[in-house]
């Protein structure tokens, strides 16, 4: 195992509701960190093609016309878009995770996908229940893709945005004995005080490096003039989305700011070198899922199987029969 290397978070806007170029420009980020010498890379939330943050701004009616748009210009497994993904992780030979609104059948996923050296696609993690109104856009994940990857850089795991402050989550991804931490999320609210607040999402990140003692690679998006053109058609929705506002950065477990930093309203990428061995004496004071436990009294059943909303057994066979066939009965 490498015990050091640099790792990366980007802070960048979509190319909103635009898959191919945004598929693009994730492929240039990647090539920049890795020409940096960043090893594993991190996304922000919902990068593909972009956050719907119009299920903020108003109600289904104002907001079908974007959803059809996001809906025509989601991820689709197997498909060219992740072919160029896994082709800038070959070429770079580089781990990064990217998150995109995936496209399963006829419904949307929030998922962050996980691209090794090879160019292989490792895994996924859809978000396990989508934040309030973004019921509206995306379903839920489940256990079996909630996963670490054990690697030459460490156990690489990852969450996104307010999955970060559901206790449950914290404990079943200690279990795996995480210790680098991709937190995606998109860009802050512009409201002192508010729950979705620069401030709120970096204590929520923080804490999880203390908790779990992880590096945290906090990547996130920022809010552009042409997001707001797009999505403002009245005065309110314009004055909601305030230009900028990212704030990614990389945390050390011990919860300090290790990474340069950008304005927030600079689109670019954050570096810091990781020392895993710096893990180490912080899992001799706390590691709460061993032996900082209490699972006489205290415990979570972490439940990895596939959850399938319909369950197909057995094969059908086609009613339709050919003409040869009736003349020949």
């Amino acid at each position: 195992m490498n015990q050091t290397f640099k790792a990366a978070a980007v802070q960048a806007a979509a190319v909103y509701l635009d898959l191919d170029a945004t598929i693009d420009k994730t492929c240039r980020l990647v090539d920049e960190a890795a020409a940096n010498g960043a090893k594993v890379i991190a996304f922000p939330e919902a990068f593909v093609p972009g956050y719907p943050w119009w299920i903020w701004l108003g109600n289904a009616d104002y907001g079908m016309k974007h959803y059809i748009r996001l809906f025509e210009n989601s991820v689709e497994i197997p498909s060219k878009s992740i072919r160029k993904l896994s082709e800038a992780a070959k070429r770079n030979k580089v781990y990064f995770c990217v998150s995109v609104t995936e496209k399963d059948r006829g419904s949307l996923y929030l998922t962050q996908l996980w691209f090794n050296p090879k160019g292989d696609l490792i895994g996924k993690h859809r978000k396990l229940k989508a934040t309030n109104a973004e019921k509206m856009i995306w379903g839920d994940g489940d256990g079996s893709m909630m996963s670490v990857f054990e690697t030459e850089y460490g156990n690489l795991g990852g969450l996104q945005c307010w999955e970060h402050l559901i206790p449950l989550n914290l404990s079943a991804m200690a279990s795996m004995n995480e210790q680098l931490h991709v937190a995606s999320w998109p860009t802050g609210l512009p409201y002192d005080g508010h729950l979705f607040s620069i401030e709120v999402c970096e204590i929520a990140t923080k804490y999880y490096a203390i908790s779990n003692q992880t590096f945290c690679l906090l990547a996130s998006q920022i809010w552009t003039e042409e997001m707001r053109d797009m999505l403002g058609e009245t005065e309110y929705q314009r004055n909601y989305m305030k230009i900028g506002y990212g704030f990614a950065k990389i945390i050390a477990p011990n919860g300090h700011v290790i990474s340069n930093t950008l304005e927030h309203d600079e689109e670019g990428i954050v570096y810091a070198d990781i020392d895993l061995k710096q893990i180490i004496p912080g899992k001799f004071l706390i590691d709460h899922a061993g032996h900082y436990s209490t699972p006489g009294f205290l415990s979570l059943t972490f439940d990895k199987s596939v959850h399938e909303p319909v369950k197909v057994i057995g094969e059908s066979k086609p009613n339709v029969i050919g003409y040869e066939a009736i003349q020949n009965s």
